[in-house]
């Protein structure tokens, strides 16, 4: 009786999908805005994903990556239908003006110019331990054991320009703060921003840690490749990437290929791929994971009112096949569905109210990605599917 128990339990953990599930060679994802898409779509969405060959989705509420704090339900929801499908779950955490947490005047950043922008002055610790915190705890808390969490993504994370000009920095460096690189102490204050962003970078993962343990869940930070790579541009903002990414478990410098009917169009693609995960890698060194984001929408006809010519899905091929023979095993798409991100402050409220209020589905952009341009999956399936088939 005994021997037979351990007989059927050993089948069962033998035959377990959960725990013996093989992590797949070449991790292919898309970002799924949930918000532009009835929740009706979801569950359908996914498995069309699966079938096409992505191992991994990346969710988030557009316009307000806070809707993970105040839509929970249908977050998890989300979650669970893309775990039935067979994929892993990201979570977008963070993007640093499209949020609705609270702005707290002695928390947001201000410009060099004295302007106060939307932006939350990170190097505060007192927001940090506090807003911060709590928020990321609450996502870790909610979602941590979900089926098929994946990880945890930060984007657009380095807010542009000159900042912060606030009280703090004002008492923490003193005054007058230098403005330009001509201006006293220029090195000092380059120096101690540096020295600010790696301290949030270090709060940043031991406040989600400190909830979530789990090393399978990767904690991953990304921003345009351009905004990594840019020397000048980082100095000015105070912005040392390595320091900052050395702390994250991956980073992604993304990219936005624009293709047209020029006949060296792929060849500048290519270079723009190639360039960029070059370009981080010299930035954050070889040991780094670099995950390598592109859109898979196109920029440059993004806008207009006829269906996408581009790209196809042998250009999206040509743009993965660039990434693996970098060593890229993480590749992520922008996206599988995507609404429309120019909405004020106000439309964005109204859109995304806490549940349980439904929300209100973005605008849309027809046949520009994926999910709705069937002339590509045939091809683009075949494709991906066959990168963890080798």
């Amino acid at each position: 009786m005994f021997i037979r128990a351990i007989s059927s339990l050993l089948i069962i953990l033998c035959t377990s999908p959960l725990l013996f599930a093989q992590k797949p060679a070449i991790r292919i994802s898309a970002w799924y805005w949930l918000n532009s898409a009835p929740k009706a779509d979801w569950e359908g969405d996914f498995v069309t994903m699966k079938n096409l060959g992505f191992t991994d989705v990346l969710l988030s509420w557009g316009l307000d990556t806070a809707g993970l704090i105040t839509r929970k339900g249908d977050t998890r929801q989300a979650m669970r239908w893309a775990s039935k499908a067979g994929m892993g779950s990201y979570l977008i955490v963070w993007q640093p003006e499209a949020n609705s947490l609270p702005r707290i005047s002695e928390f947001v950043h201000i410009n060099v110019d004295g302007k106060v922008l939307d932006s939350f002055d990170v190097f505060n610790p007192v927001w940090r331990s506090t807003y911060w915190k709590n928020y990321l705890q609450e996502i870790a808390k909610t979602y941590g054991h979900e089926p098929g969490m994946a990880g945890y993504v930060f984007d657009d994370s380095f807010s542009g320009g000159n900042v912060s000009y606030g009280s703090y920095e004002e008492k923490k460096f003193g005054t007058p703060l230098p403005r330009k690189p001509t201006d006293p102490r220029w090195k000092e204050w380059t120096k101690m921003r540096q020295d600010w962003w790696e301290d949030w970078a270090k709060d940043t993962m031991k406040y989600l840690r400190a909830v979530d343990p789990n090393q399978q869940h990767e904690i991953y930070l990304e921003d345009t490749s351009d905004r990594i790579t840019n020397e000048s541009r980082n100095s000015i903002a105070g912005v040392d990437f390595a320091r900052v990414a050395r702390h994250f478990d991956a980073v992604g410098g993304y990219t936005m290929p624009k293709w047209t009917s020029a006949p060296d169009s792929d060849q500048k693609v290519s270079e723009l791929t190639k360039n960029s995960i070059e370009g981080v890698r010299r930035v954050v060194g070889d040991k780094k994971k670099i995950i390598y984001t592109f859109w898979s929408a196109n920029v440059a006809e993004e806008l207009s009112n006829a269906p996408a010519k581009y790209p196809t899905a042998a250009q999206i091929k040509s743009v993965c096949e660039d990434a693996l023979k970098l060593g890229i095993r993480h590749l992520d798409m922008y996206g599988y569905r995507i609404g429309e991100y120019r909405a004020t402050k106000a439309e964005m409220t109204r859109m995304m109210p806490p549940e349980p209020a439904p929300y209100i589905m973005t605008g849309q952009f027809p046949r520009k990605f994926m999910w709705d341009r069937p002339e590509i999956h045939s091809e683009l399936g075949n494709y991906l599917r066959g990168l963890n088939k080798k």
